[in-house]
């Protein structure tokens, strides 16, 4: 029998639990919600506009994720059991070594993870930190793969991609083992400047830790070494950002390495 003496002390204790319960479910359905193509809000910027109604697949529940600056995406060595699409953020690609990381690629919106592994082996090689809070949609594998025997637009987008990622793969194999420390972060440099990073605005979120592992040098060769371009006139420092000034003489001292 509850006595009014015990209802007065368990009273805040289970009212302290609902609170609880309460937010944590409110912060997981912002963080983590279930729509299918029809009814997103990143539809109109998505791959899905420039395919052809496919019902199956529109209709399929993906999951949206959102990830807060710092927070781990995906991890080295798991397996590969959705493909990911960011719909909105900043990301970086790495792989993890003994004392530094490399950091393969940056990717923006609309941008997949995990593609390689339609066709090869289910394993992340690598893995991925948001850079700034990102949100990214989660599709099933067997969804995509199946799209991508359906639908040639589809295969279109991905063969371009694949390209893409082909040159930016050479660009790295080029830039770790032949170029000098000027030519490497020259390089980068160039990498970061194309439009889709300047679009978002790249310099406020990446740190001179991640241009050294973007370039494959040490932090303090990259500090020297933007000094001196800033000295050159070649870039401008404000701060964190680096503002490219002459990029021809940027394009030379990354083709001479």
């Amino acid at each position: 029998m509850i006595t009014k003496k015990m209802l007065y002390f368990y009273w805040p204790i289970y009212s302290f639990r609902f609170i609880l319960t309460e937010l944590f479910f409110t912060e997981m359905d912002r963080y983590l919600t279930k729509k299918d193509c029809n009814n997103c809000y990143a539809r109109p910027g998505c791959f899905v506009q420039r395919i052809k109604q496919n019902d199956e697949f529109f209709n399929l529940k993906k999951s949206h994720i959102t990830y807060r600056k710092g927070e781990t995406i995906v991890k080295e060595g798991t397996r590969v059991t959705e493909i990911l699409y960011v719909t909105e953020g900043l990301l970086k690609v790495y792989i993890e070594g003994p004392e530094r990381n490399i950091i393969i690629k940056v990717l923006t919106s609309h941008d997949f993870i995990g593609l390689t592994s339609l066709f090869g082996d289910d394993t992340f090689y690598f893995s991925a930190t948001a850079l700034k809070e990102t949100r990214v949609c989660s599709i099933d594998r067997q969804a995509i793969k199946s799209l991508l025997t359906q639908c040639c637009e589809f295969s279109r987008e991905l063969s371009s991609w694949y390209c893409e990622n082909y040159n930016i793969m050479l660009t790295k194999c080029l830039n770790l083992g032949l170029r000098q420390l000027h030519g490497k972060l020259a390089n980068t440099l160039l990498y970061l400047s194309r439009e889709k990073f300047m679009a978002a605005d790249i310099f406020s979120y990446i740190t001179r830790k991640d241009l050294a592992e973007l370039s494959g040098i040490a932090t303090e060769s990259v500090v020297r070494i933007l000094s001196e371009f800033n000295n050159e006139n070649i870039i401008e420092l404000k701060g964190k950002r680096v503002e490219i000034k002459d990029m021809e003489r940027l394009k030379i001292i990354s083709q001479k390495g």
